[in-house]
Formats: structure tokens, sequence, C-alpha cells
């Protein structure tokens, strides 16, 4: 009854709890029973007396099977599909699962994380059924040296994914965030288990904001959600999955064949800070110079004075240089 009243609600208007009972042959109390738990675990619904309930528009609990039926068969049948209520991360079951299953392609969805993490162990936070924490995993052979590329593969499928879903203008930060106005609106953590010189398998965590607009956790830099830009964007996490996995699902095959170069350009037309004045960050050191764009492997292109230097790492963090 649950994914009934919210599909009837998805329009973002308000509808009374007499409405609802109505359609769907219950009582009044029956509907706020079941709506009740829904808000303690935090999701985003508003219930204001006289006119009813109201959730965000496009706002849906996830589903598998929508999700899947909107792939080709070939795509949803490759991947194991692993849905959870909650996770301690999607990465971290992604990585027990590998244990169990061994280098299967597999798919891990959640509608909560205890313990989201970003790049370099920062938290990501993810309160219930607002966001997607979503972590594919797809083995590949060559080792790591066959990875090059791959965060920001993988962040600008996430840009087109969106213009498609409606959300334009979204913009890519080197190596792993996607940006709206500046603002951090998605972030892509790469992992890499089995031989990393021989067959292994990338696990891609992928988290973006969807329906968020406060957050009670501390989050280090400016964030946004879909929510609060392009209001006639698709809003329904599951459709957006959809719409991720499917081209993420075409673009690996060209990686695997063609590795990074083939997207470089693509990806520096959605380039947050080309030509703009950056520091990038290693321990206690840091360079400044004119981010210069992407090579063929995604490494950082960095101009200091007359001098172009590539970097790649991890552990690099690059931000733009303070106005003086």
């Amino acid at each position: 009854m649950l994914t009934k009243l919210l599909a009837l609600m998805a329009d973002g208007e308000f509808h009374s709890g007499e409405a609802l009972a109505a359609e769907l042959g219950v009582t009044r109390a029956a509907v706020w029973k079941v709506l009740q738990p829904l808000i303690a675990e935090g999701f985003p619904l508003q219930r204001i007396r006289g006119r009813g309930y109201r959730i965000p528009r496009g706002a849906a609990l996830l589903d598998e099977e929508i999700i899947r039926e909107a792939l080709p068969s070939a795509y949803g049948g490759r991947w194991r599909w692993h849905l959870f209520d909650r996770a301690d991360s999607t990465n971290t079951r992604a990585h027990h699962l590998l244990s169990l299953e061994g280098s299967q392609p597999l798919v891990c969805i959640a509608e909560q994380q205890s313990s989201g993490r970003g790049r370099r162990g920062r938290p990501w936070s993810s309160p219930y059924a607002q966001n997607i924490y979503l972590t594919l995993v797809e083995p590949f052979t060559g080792g790591a040296q066959a990875l090059k590329g791959l965060s920001l593969l993988v962040g600008l499928v996430l840009v087109e994914s969106l213009a498609e879903a409606g959300f334009n203008d979204c913009q890519l930060k080197w190596p792993n965030d996607v940006l709206y106005r500046n603002r951090k609106l998605a972030g892509i953590l790469i992992e890499i288990g089995g031989d990393l010189t021989a067959d292994c398998v990338a696990i891609i965590g992928v988290g973006l904001n969807v329906h968020m607009r406060n957050c009670a956790d501390e989050i280090s830099q400016p964030w946004t959600s879909l929510a609060q830009h392009a209001e006639q964007g698709d809003l329904n996490r599951n459709h957006l999955i959809a719409i991720f996995l499917r081209r993420l699902y075409l673009a690996l095959e060209r990686f695997r064949a063609e590795g990074f170069a083939p997207f470089r350009s693509a990806w520096e037309e959605h380039d947050a800070w080309l030509g703009c004045a950056v520091q990038v960050q290693s321990g206690e050191r840091v360079l400044e110079g004119t981010e210069q764009g992407v090579d063929v492997n995604g490494g950082l292109r960095l101009q200091v004075d007359e001098d172009i230097m590539v970097l790649n790492g991890g552990e690099l963090s690059l931000r733009l240089q303070p106005a003086s």
C-alpha cells in the first residue's frame, strides 16, 4: 500500500487523507499508519492539518523491478541486483558480496547508508529515501592500468544522464565530483579488488543528491541537490538510476576497448574549472597554476608558469585559488 500511496502523491501536490483513503479503499487511520514510519525515517513528507499530505514531486521508494524494466534485457540481466533498505555503505556491501559470490558483475543500491563514505575516507551524508547511493561492480582485465580515467568517465556519464533527465548545466570537477553552480551535487568513489596487475574488479560507488534539502551532518563544502533546481527535470530516483545504468553500460564497453581517450573532449566540455587558477594539494605540498583540462588517461593538466604538469593520484585535492 505504501508504494501505491507514494504513486498517488508523486505530483508534488497536497492530497487529503480522506481522498487517499477513498482511492485505496481503506480508512484514513490506515493511511496514517502506513505513512507514520516513513516520516520517522526522515522521508521528506509534509503533513498539514486541513490540507493533507505532500511529498516532493517524483519522490518514490526504490524499486528494482521498475529500474530493470526500464533497461534493455541484456543490461539488466548482466548484473546481480541487491537492494537494501539500510546499509553501512553500498561499496562496503559490494566488497562483502564479492567475497561470497566472486567477481560477478553486480549492483548494490540502498535507501539509506549509516556509514556512507566519499573519497579520502570522508563521510557521505545519506538520509533515508532522499538520494541515490549506488555501487556497480564490473570485472576488468589488465589490472589497475586498465582503469585509468574511470572515475572521470563515470562522472561524464552521470552528467549526460542528468541532462537526459532534464537537468542541464551540471559540470565536472577533477577527478570525481559533479557540480551545479560550483556546489557539489554528486561524487564518485572508485575502489579496486582482485589482482592489481591482472584480472580485477572496479567497485564504482556513486552518490547523487536528489531530494535532500536539509542535512544534519556537517558537510565540509557547499552542496546542492536536484530538487533545488530545474523544476522540469525527472526527480524519480528509479528513472534516474535506469538512465545512468543504461548509459554507463555502453560507455564501459567502449572504455574497455579504447580507454579514456575517446571521452576526453566530452569531459572537458563539462569541466567546471577549465582555464581557472587552481590549487592542487598533496599532503603539505600545494601547487598553484592554471587548470588546462585532462590528458588521454584522465590526468589533470596543470600549467605552472610556462610548463604543463600532468598530475595523477587519489590523494590529490583540487581547489580554486582564493580571490586576492
